[in-house]
């Protein structure tokens, strides 16, 4: 063997030694969790938390949502806060693929989790916050006009009830992609949220496209009572209160809702005597009573939630026309759970 290539041959042999450590069981556990470092465990509470904690009021400095960008809709005209959608963007690492080699069906749901937080988690606050506290005196009121003791409070909570996924164009491995989620309408129970997954424009002013379109329905709860959605959005500052003999057109009441076992408070308002069966939805966000800030920051958000829109431009009349189109929307999907329900009995 000629002399060059000896010394190819021990070069070749001293790389090699080199890259063994490098190729060892522990290397590539770490590039394989790296690379899936979204599917990790306790990853998805770290994405949901991350997304509570920077979207939710905690100060009334705090901008409004998206982070201070301007309030428009999803075709960059200006809208009302509550219809001003939220973006929230990822990948789809390999553990979220299937045999197919694209994101896998089921992954779809918990990405809907993280955008959906990132939107309820601001438009709730700080409606939720005095809401609960209303509700707290107002049960205390009750209790004392019966001689009783004032109840021990309870945490309000944010409870998903159902969700809808419609599959439009894969979403191969690694690749980015947009989930937009917008309030498009409530009744007197649910808050309908619609989420588009999308796939980036190929260039500057190019079209996004629609990758899956999702529609979830939430409801909030105080015990076991249900609080209707303009309440809590009317006390957070973003809706104006109706005129005086005006009547809210609402969506069919699900038969499947159980009668609430907890006395309605004295003034009943925005408060329904349905309840939603907690062994067949998922708790999103409790808060106790200790985790809500006090009155005097909820009104300073309230405060600066008002001054955020145009109660001129954006009158009663005009939201409820823009909830009443939503409402049109998801008509087909208001109670389908309760008459596919009904197929079974």
């Amino acid at each position: 063997m000629s002399i060059p290539a000896a010394l190819r041959v021990e070069s070749m042999r001293d790389l090699l030694s080199a890259a063994g450590p490098l190729a060892s069981w522990r290397t590539l556990a770490l590039i394989l969790a790296f690379i899936n470092l979204k599917s990790l465990p306790f990853v998805w509470h770290f994405r949901i938390l991350y997304h509570f904690a920077t979207n939710l009021r905690l100060k009334p400095s705090a901008p409004f949502f998206p982070k201070g960008k301007a309030i428009l809709d999803a075709q960059g005209q200006p809208t009302h806060p509550v219809f001003v959608p939220v973006r929230v963007t990822s990948r789809t690492p390999l553990l979220e693929t299937d045999y197919n080699l694209h994101k896998s069906n089921s992954t779809y749901f918990t990405d809907l989790d993280v955008s959906r937080t990132a939107l309820v988690s601001r438009l709730y606050s700080p409606g939720v916050g005095l809401v609960s506290k209303e509700l707290d005196k107002e049960f205390a009121a009750a209790a004392q006009a019966e001689g009783k003791h004032a109840p021990k409070k309870k945490p309000v909570l944010i409870v998903l009830g159902s969700v809808f996924c419609s599959f439009k164009r894969e979403i191969k491995p690694f690749e980015l992609y947009e989930m937009h989620s917008k309030v498009i309408s409530w009744d007197k129970k649910w808050m309908y949220i619609l989420t588009c997954f999308m796939r980036p424009a190929s260039r500057p002013g190019g079209e996004k496209q629609i990758l899956a379109t999702a529609l979830s329905k939430y409801v909030v709860k105080k015990g076991r009572l249900t609080v209707a959605p303009e309440r809590i959005l009317r006390l957070g500052g973003f809706l104006p209160a109706p005129p005086p003999g005006s009547q809210t057109k609402e969506a069919p009441t699900d038969s499947s809702a159980e009668v609430s076992a907890i006395g309605t408070p004295a003034s009943g308002e925005g408060i329904t005597s349905t309840g939603v069966d907690g062994s067949l939805v998922r708790e999103v966000l409790k808060m106790n009573d200790e985790d809500i800030p006090k009155r005097e920051v909820l009104e300073e958000q309230k405060a600066a939630n008002s001054d955020s829109w145009d109660s001129e431009e954006w009158t009663w009349d005009r939201i409820e026309q823009e909830r009443l189109r939503g409402l049109a929307v998801v008509d087909g999907y208001i109670n389908l759970d309760d008459k596919l329900h009904q197929e079974w009995m």
